[in-house]
């Protein structure tokens, strides 16, 4: 017969017990054996479980899991996520991308790596991440190209200035609509897929991306950009891009849709000579100058317009003249004409003296042909290589050295300008540099609907990790720490099952300090 007794104690608290009645043979009497189950209330209500048998069953990681959760749900994020594609797969999708952040894998890996992660209940998500189900998850995903447009569309911010990027990812299956021969595939040996990226430079988030063929040029992308931007309602807007998509063009185009843009003049363009030009007078003017991020920098405004589509100068009284800036890094510019008289002069020594060749310029590197170009090589009366220098090539390039021009369409002060422009570079930079890491993409996606479904998913995962990125650079942790240092500390933030309730490991200084400085509550 079990039963269970409460037993007060002296210092008025009750414990709970539970007897045995047992017959003791030698003394041929029964007794009673008792077994401790918790301290209790006077009427037998356990206050406490018992610490017996609680061992740790299990100690996923916590740490970056919740970081990133935090940072999805205070960005907004996830409540896009959950308004466009429900509660249920909007936290599937943001759980995908988290993992693409913290543990980079293939789909038929997804459902190892999550079983080693606290993921699943930091975001209330009850699914096996088996391969197949997320096959077929990331094909109706991909398939569902409604959805995905709504979500851009909430995702974008509605005016102000973005920048706009092409990168190219190879890949070698042969299943994908866009997987075509590109400029890259002689390098890679793969097909490839031309992704373009559209960053708000608001916040430094991206919002939007394409999927163009693998031989598409980078010029010819800018009419679907532009409209695709009206038809999120991003107006006025300002398009931030590189050299590659300078041309008359895409120019001619952007003027003809009122959509403003900012675009670097390639330095084999024939207009940016006639800029450089221009400005060598007059842009050492103390009336150009000023100083920024620990250097002086100059600034040139001039005018030029398209006739018969090419560029030429004009004046601001011009029908049709588009405002061009010529700027000057004094820093910069002192190491490039540093740079290029020591290449000169290098080559000049190398080859002063020796054997004429008249053919000695076939036989140059890549790099001595450049600076060959500005050198003259005539044979001297002893069969020696004499050696002279061309001052208007000289004087060209000099002149190019730690300058740079743009045309563009914003009224912005030269020097709001140009730091925009280099807000244009560090988001450039991050992308470049990031989307090698984020390996969920195009990786084994054997059909279009499923590439489409994985590229939503690195989509994602690049805003969650610029997101942090964003955050670190305005926290104390700028230049202390990078994004795999972050990941990789908390990553020893574990939560362990005991006895069957979760708790939170000790969390260190370091991690509590890292916390603090991002901003993220922990729980």
């Amino acid at each position: 017969m079990t039963y269970t007794v409460v037993q007060p104690q002296k210092n008025g608290k009750y414990y709970l017990y539970e007897v045995d009645a047992v017959w003791d043979p030698e003394k041929k009497q029964s007794r009673q054996k008792r077994t401790y189950i918790g301290a209790c209330d006077k009427d037998g209500n356990l206050i406490s479980k018992s610490k017996k048998n609680q061992t740790i069953q299990c100690s996923p990681v916590f740490g970056p899991y919740h970081l990133f959760a935090q940072l999805a749900e205070e960005s907004g994020l996830r409540s896009a996520l959950e308004s466009v594609y429900g509660e249920e797969d909007g936290r599937r999708l943001l759980a995908m991308a988290i993992l693409g952040v913290v543990s980079p894998c293939t789909v038929n890996q997804m459902e190892g790596e999550i079983e080693d992660t606290y993921l699943r209940e930091v975001l209330g998500v009850e699914w096996s991440f088996e391969q197949s189900e997320v096959c077929r998850f990331l094909q109706t995903v991909g398939h569902d190209t409604g959805r995905r447009e709504e979500l851009f569309e909430k995702l974008a911010p509605k005016s102000g200035c973005v920048v706009f990027d092409i990168v190219c990812l190879g890949t070698d299956s042969e299943g994908l609509e866009y997987a075509e021969v590109g400029r890259k595939t002689r390098l890679t040996g793969s097909r490839q897929v031309n992704l373009g990226m559209i960053h708000s430079m608001g916040d430094g988030l991206p919002f939007c991306y394409r999927t163009y063929p693998g031989s598409v040029a980078d010029v010819a992308t800018i009419d679907n950009i532009v409209s695709d931007l009206a038809s999120m309602g991003c107006s006025p807007v300002e398009l931030e891009m590189d050299r590659g998509f300078f041309s008359a063009g895409n120019v001619a185009l952007m003027i003809q849709r009122h959509s403003g843009f900012t675009v670097p003049v390639p330095a084999r363009n024939g207009i940016l000579k006639e800029l450089i030009s221009e400005s060598v007078g007059q842009i050492d003017s103390p009336l150009n100058s000023d100083y920024l991020a620990g250097g002086v920098v100059r600034g040139y405004e001039t005018h030029v317009m398209l006739v018969d589509d090419e560029f030429v100068r004009a004046s601001a009284d011009d029908d049709g003249a588009i405002r061009a800036v010529v700027f000057q890094d004094d820093v910069r510019r002192t190491k490039e004409v540093n740079m290029l008289y020591s290449r000169i002069t290098d080559l000049e020594s190398r080859l002063a003296g020796t054997e004429y060749d008249r053919f000695l310029r076939r036989k140059l590197s890549k790099r001595d042909a450049e600076t060959a170009e500005m050198l003259e090589f005539s044979e001297g009366p002893d069969g020696k290589t004499v050696i002279g220098r061309k001052r208007k090539s000289i004087t060209a390039k000099e002149n190019k050295c730690g300058r740079f021009a743009v045309i563009t369409t914003s009224e912005l002060p030269w020097q709001e300008l140009l730091i925009q422009y280099r807000m244009r570079n560090g988001v450039e930079y991050d992308f470049s540099q990031l989307q090698s890491d984020l390996f969920v993409g195009l990786c084994g996606k054997s059909d279009q609907d499923s590439a489409e479904g994985g590229l939503l998913v690195n989509f994602l995962s690049l805003r969650l990790r610029i997101t942090l990125i964003e955050r670190m650079k305005k926290s104390p942790l700028a230049g202390k720490m990078w994004v795999p240092d972050v990941i990789s500390l908390l990553k020893k933030l574990k939560m362990s099952c005991v006895g069957g309730n979760w708790r939170l490991n000790e969390v260190t200084k370091s991690q509590r300090e890292l916390f603090k400085q991002l901003g993220i509550r922990l729980p």
